[in-house]
């Protein structure tokens, strides 16, 4: 057999044993709770199997970013890269909507 047939089967065995174990000891889940867009989602116990995201409601339930046009949910990882300064804070949807903001394409408020 040529030696470069031999490697290129070592490999291919190497490569078979590889799977073979990650199969059998498959990496544990990192958090057991689900994930949908960079979100922790929480079942709504008042509509059955509704899914919402976990929104902190500090100032208010969504964020305006003045330079871009854009609103958030407070919770959106976009809204914590934006500056202090550029952050507008909304009640709801409508009145974000109203000023003349964009729905965020990431978190879909």
């Amino acid at each position: 057999m040529k030696p470069s047939k031999r490697i290129y089967l070592q490999l291919l065995l190497f490569l078979c044993f590889a799977i073979s174990i990650t199969t059998i000891f498959p990496t544990p889940a990192l958090s057991h709770q689900p994930m949908i867009a960079n979100h922790i989602i929480h079942l709504d116990d008042c509509a059955g199997d509704t899914l919402r995201p976990a929104i902190p409601q500090s100032e208010g339930a969504y964020v305006g970013n003045s330079h871009t046009g854009k609103f958030h949910y407070a919770g959106c990882r976009y809204v914590g890269m934006m500056s202090n300064s550029h952050k507008v804070y909304f009640d709801s949807r409508e009145e974000a909507a109203g000023a003349g903001y964009v729905a965020c394409k990431v978190c879909r408020p």
